[in-house]
Parts: structure tokens; sequence; C-alpha cells
């Protein structure tokens, strides 16, 4: 990541797995960097119920908007196999959100 955001210039990253650095920890490392796009995990995003998934909305929310740099979104495309109530719970959830 260092020689992608300080060699060649990369400005913003997108694409997400939960597996692999869920997108709190990635923006604790390198948000005062580079941007951070989207996050929210799409295999969780597709299993978990609608409360989860605001509710992990809320707190990715409150980890990555300090400071600024962050959008929230999917992990990675959205599918046609995610529940439709999962996909408009996290941009319900995106609207509502405000800084504490």
């Amino acid at each position: 990541m260092d020689d992608l955001i300080d060699d060649v210039g990369i400005d913003a990253k997108h694409s997400f797995e939960d597996a692999i650095m869920p997108v709190a920890d990635f923006k604790a490392k390198y948000g005062d960097r580079i941007a951070v796009v989207g996050g929210i995990d799409i295999d969780f995003l597709c299993r978990a119920t609608e409360d989860a998934v605001r509710a992990r909305v809320r707190e990715t929310l409150d980890a990555c908007m300090p400071g600024g740099g962050y959008v929230l979104g999917s992990g990675n495309s959205v599918t046609n196999y995610i529940p439709v109530r999962n996909f408009v719970a996290m941009v319900d959830e995106g609207r509502r959100w405000r800084a504490t």
C-alpha cells in the first residue's frame, strides 16, 4: 500500500472484504493518506439481518468518518443476490447518520 500511495499516487481505495482487512482497520492505518470508499462487506450484506446491517453501517461510519476521507458503500460491486432490504438499510442508515 505504501508504494501505491507514495510512488504511484493512488488517492482512493475501493473494494474491501472483512476476511482480508475490515474497512475500519484500513481507515485507521492509511486514512490520513488515502480516501476510503465502501467497506460494507458483500457477504455480510447477503447474510445479515436488516438490523445487523444498520448496526454495522453505524459502527463503520463512527469509525471511518472522523477526519473525513470516507465514502459509505458496499465492499465491492453490488450484486443481484444482495437482499434489496439490506441494501436499502445500508443507504438509509448512511442518510440518517450524524457525527456526534
